[in-house]
């Protein structure tokens, strides 16, 4: 475990913010090279979801769209863990469950909410099935200005408070938008790699080995310095080792953080490392991989 005496606060430099980018802009931005990360702050501001998802009402027009009863994959698995850790799996349940088990926390439990596991609706292809849904996050002409004019594929994510995804990159350049709620991003260049142990399981060497989010590791003020009793599980020393590796990957040129608001969007370029953390309320937002 990290001593506390050991434990400084951190600058993360800030991605670069624009109000608003054009097709024509993007295409531009993405033929230079390096390509860097964009904090991109008017790009969705059309978009009717902006007004018609809600937490207040429950996201009522999210579960009339999806269908209360469908049946939806979730992940499951430890509250601040991703994906490679061993609790992690996959189930189905109904959409309408997963919402009020895990977003707003309506059925009762006799387990203490910080024993009970995470669940995320991550990376959906919900938007294939319904047009309502589409129709309120309807597709940007950005997404057809890369090198071979080809949208791969859209998704959307719904989370719980502190949801979290490892750092991991993609073979594609990527918009995330905030619908509903906050996100962190970080984001690193390639060569970050030597300094995040990417996973040697076939299926997920584009994923660190960070077990848990930046925020816990590195702290950007005194103030914001976290408890770690949660954290006893880790292996010894890893925390460490984390620290001192993170600490050199946000050295890099062009290693950033976005803070998304509800309306804002981040580009990640293609191969880019990238890890999201949500805020302190349940989060919405939709994501497009694109060439």
């Amino acid at each position: 475990m990290l001593p506390a005496a050991h434990i400084m606060s951190f600058t993360i430099r800030p991605a670069r913010q624009v109000a608003s980018i054009t097709p024509v802009q993007l295409q531009q931005h993405l033929s230079v090279s390096p390509v860097h990360p964009l904090h991109i702050s008017g790009l969705v501001s059309s978009w009717p979801a902006l007004t018609q998802w809600r937490l207040s009402d429950g996201l009522r027009g999210v579960r009339d769209a999806v269908g209360e009863d469908r049946a939806v994959e979730i992940e499951l698995g430890k509250q601040g863990r991703g994906y490679l850790h061993p609790d992690w799996q996959r189930v189905n349940m109904g959409f309408d469950l997963f919402l009020d088990a895990f977003i707003f926390d309506k059925i009762p439990s006799s387990v203490p909410k910080s024993q009970l596991p995470s669940a995320y609706l991550a990376q959906s292809d919900l938007l294939d099935s319904s047009s309502r849904l589409a129709e309120a996050v309807p597709p940007l002409p950005h997404f057809f200005v890369g090198k071979e004019k080809s949208l791969y594929r859209r998704t959307i994510w719904i989370g719980p408070e502190k949801s979290f995804t490892p750092f991991h990159k993609d073979p594609y350049v990527g918009i995330y938008s905030q619908i509903v709620g906050k996100k962190t991003f970080h984001v690193l260049p390639p060569e970050a790699a030597q300094f995040l142990s990417p996973s040697n399981l076939a299926r997920h060497t584009n994923t660190s080995q960070i077990p848990i989010p930046v925020s816990r590791i590195l702290p950007t003020t005194p103030d914001s310095i976290p408890d770690r009793k949660d954290l006893v599980d880790l292996p010894q020393g890893i925390l460490d080792t984390c620290y001192t590796q993170l600490k050199k990957a946000f050295a890099l040129e062009g290693a950033c953080a976005v803070d998304l608001n509800e309306g804002e969007s981040v580009l990640v370029p293609e191969g880019w490392w990238h890890t999201a953390e949500g805020g302190n309320e349940p989060g919405v937002g939709v994501g497009a991989w694109f060439r």
